[in-house]
Order: C-alpha cells, then structure tokens, then sequence
C-alpha cells in the first residue's frame, strides 16, 4: 500500500455515514492493544473555538518542554494535519504504515454487527496508536461531533474542556441549544474538572447541571481577557487575567475577538493541569501563543489584491468571522467565494454577511460533499444577495481577483475544505 491508496482507504465514500455509540470504536481500539490508555489527554469539545484551543494549549505544553500529540480536525490542506506531534504532521510513510496495520482490524470487524469503523473512527484509532507509538507525554484532541457519542470519548482525559456551545450538525444533536448543550456534556467525567467558556444561559445551565450530577469540578471565568491593546494585519496584543495574576502584552497571531476568547479558555486549562505534573511558565504561555502556526483562520493569503481565508462552516463561526472582518478590515466591497458543505445551515451562514451587501461568487470545494453552486446561487437570491456560480474554488478566486478593483476585499470562506483548495493555490502542502 501506498500514500494515496492509504488515503483512498480512509476516504471511501462508505465511511461517512455518522453512526453514533462508542461500541464500535472500543472494539477497534481493544483489538489494537488500547493505545489511548498510554498516554495522559485533554479532551476538548463544544461548537466553535475548539481547534484553536487545542493547537494554543498544545503550542504553550511544547514550548514548556513536553511532547504533545495532537488531533484536531477537519484537515486544511492534508489529512496529516490531522496527527501531529506539535507542529510536526505525521509523515506519509508512517501513516502509510499505521493505515496498513488498521485495514485488516477494520475489516474484521466490518464483519461483525458492529459494522465498519467510520472515516473519523479511523482517524481517531490512527491518531492514538500513533501517539502510543511515539510515547508523547500528553496528547491534546478535539472532539469530532456532539460529545457523548463521539469515537473520542473513549478517553480517560486529565480535565475536559468545552467551548462556546451553537448551532451545528442539529440532525444527530438536536434543535435546541439545551440538546445540543445535553451532547456536548457527554464528554465530562466523573470527578474531573471540565474547563468551560462563556455560554448561553440555556447551554450552561445544562452544562452545570450534568457536572453537578457527575461530581466533576466545572470552571467558569477563571481567566479574564483584556483587549485588544493593539492589532495589525499579523495579529494582536492582548491581556489574559488567571489565578496567577495578569500575563501582559501576550501577542496573539490570530485575529477576531473570539481567538481572544479562545486564549483565555485555553489559559484557563493550562491553570487547571499545572499541579498535574504539566508546569509551565508565563515566558512558555507567551512564546508559545506568539510562535503558534494555524493557517486557514482569517488568514491573508495577498495584499493585492486583498485576499482572506476562514473555514468558517456554521452560523456561530459564520458571525464571528464577520464581526472579526469588521473589525479588522477596511474595504469598499467585499467579494465572497462561498461553498458550503451540505449538512450545514447555508441560510443561517449568509445571513451573517447580508449587511455588508457583498458579492457572493458560488463554488463548491472538490469533495463533493457541498451543496452545488447553484444551490448556493438560490439560497443568495431568496436573501437579496447578488451572486453568480462558479464549478470551483479556483475558478471563482480568479474570477473574484479578475473583477477586484483598488479597496475590495475578497473573502474565501463557508468550508474549511474550500479555504482549503483557495490555500493550495498560494502554498502547497502536497
């Protein structure tokens, strides 16, 4: 087997059909000597921020001196993105290996009436035999979706962690923020801490409730952010307040209120597991916020013209990217190439850039998973919104720097995966 066969394997179109219940992927790991309980994690789960919370706490634990694996997704550019020991994707000869050593456990128990493993099941086993294999000292993962039944949740994590809670994936989760809050709650354990951000009134209250019945210590507001101080187009300066006093002039190569957010809720878990045998200092938390590499979020890929790219995929990441844009940006139009994948809310997306009367240039990202351009197209004229369909990213990027006059922005946004392809174009990975 080679690199692309191994992807091919993994990215089979049987594999994406979500089923919920942790039976299958315990069976999985059991078979493969049960790396995950090798190794200490932080499990991270909620709606939005999660990934960026995970690569700052995994930046901050690699600047203090520990090796620290890393699982996140969707990918940007590779699926390696996926497996990393800090910034160090897993390469494709030993994911090769790994893929091979999987495919007759996985077929095995496609035999059985567990069925066989899903696209992020395999990517979940992949990633902890991996970490096992390399003996890291902690690994940090985000949680795919939802949380209770999450292939993830077969960890036994030092705390867990939940960001802001929204609306996403309401066809397995749910239709209101107390299901969906219900789900997310799923991922704490008893007696151990869960670190939690700022949330609605009916997700907390949730939240709070099942801590409370699980006796795990929940933490609230531990950190206060102040900012920001002062930003540019690399980022921005800001002021996190925890248990050990101010942490000043921390520089943040993120941009948008919500990554300010995110520092803080990933201070807050640093704060937690610091007397876990996980020390770190003020200089780790600084050097490692400010050297953190996280391409795809509100990334600049051109000055000129004005070329921006987020993975934005949901109403929630949807609305801070466009405060963020508001915030960050000025321009006289704004030109959006748009796809969006097909279980998301397309409306609730658009809905956040209505104000800026943009141009929207329709596309969908190679995948196939999207909603068609057209598709896209109908969903921007029930709204008011102007916009023409492209068959693809690089299409519609050209077409959007062809049309750019002096003062517009163009936006690339409404996947990770259409980020994705407008980001190979500037920077190939592979």
């Amino acid at each position: 087997m080679n690199y692309q066969e191994a992807l091919k394997f993994l990215e089979s179109p049987s594999r994406f059909s979500p089923r919920l219940g942790l039976e299958r992927i315990g069976a999985f790991l059991e078979a493969l000597g049960s790396p995950q309980e090798t190794f200490p994690s932080i499990l991270i789960g909620g709606t939005s921020g999660k990934g960026s919370s995970c690569k700052m706490i995994e930046s901050v634990l690699k600047e203090a001196g520990f090796k620290v694996g890393l699982f996140t997704k969707p990918h940007l550019q590779t699926y390696r993105e996926r497996i990393a020991i800090g910034d160090d994707l897993i390469s494709k000869e030993e994911l090769t290996s790994l893929v091979e050593e999987i495919v007759p456990i996985a077929e095995n128990i496609g035999k059985t009436e567990l069925g066989f493993p899903t696209y992020f099941e395999m990517g979940v086993a992949l990633a902890f035999k991996y970490f096992a294999q390399k003996k890291v000292d902690i690994a940090v993962v985000e949680v795919g979706m939802g949380g209770r039944f999450d292939a993830t949740n077969v960890l036994k994590p030092i705390i867990c962690g939940i960001t802001e809670i929204g609306f996403d994936h309401e066809k397995y989760l749910g239709n209101t923020l107390s299901q969906i809050a219900f789900e997310k709650a799923g991922i704490i354990k008893p007696g151990t801490p869960v670190v939690v951000s700022r949330q609605e009134e009916e997700a907390m209250e949730v939240l709070m409730r099942v801590a409370e019945e699980r006796g795990a210590p929940l933490l609230q507001g531990a950190v206060q952010a102040e900012g920001p101080l002062s930003f540019s187009l690399a980022g921005q300066t800001i002021n996190l307040k925890g248990q050990g006093g101010v942490l000043e002039e921390i520089f943040l190569p993120l941009l948008g209120e919500h990554q300010i957010s995110n520092a803080a809720f990933a201070l807050a878990c640093l704060q937690c597991i610091k007397e876990m045998g996980f020390s770190w200092t003020e200089g780790d938390f600084k050097r490692g916020v400010a050297g953190l590499r996280w391409p795809g979020r509100i990334e600049i890929l051109s000055q000129s013209p004005l070329i921006v790219i987020d993975g934005a995929h949901n109403p929630s990441k949807a609305g801070a990217l466009s405060r963020a844009i508001k915030e960050c940006f000025q321009f006289k139009r704004l030109i959006i190439v748009m796809g969006v994948s097909r279980d998301k809310d397309l409306k609730g997306i658009l809905l956040k850039f209505k104000d800026f009367e943009p141009l929207i240039l329709a596309s969908a990202a190679s995948s196939g998973r999207g909603f068609k351009p057209a598709e896209i197209v109908e969903g921007c004229q029930g709204l008011g919104i102007p916009a023409r369909e492209f068959p693809g990213v690089s299409t519609a990027l050209q077409e959007a720097i062809g049309i750019a006059r002096e003062g517009d922005l163009i936006l690339v946004t409404g996947s990770i995966y259409v980020a994705g392809e407008a980001r190979d174009l500037y920077f190939k990975v592979e």
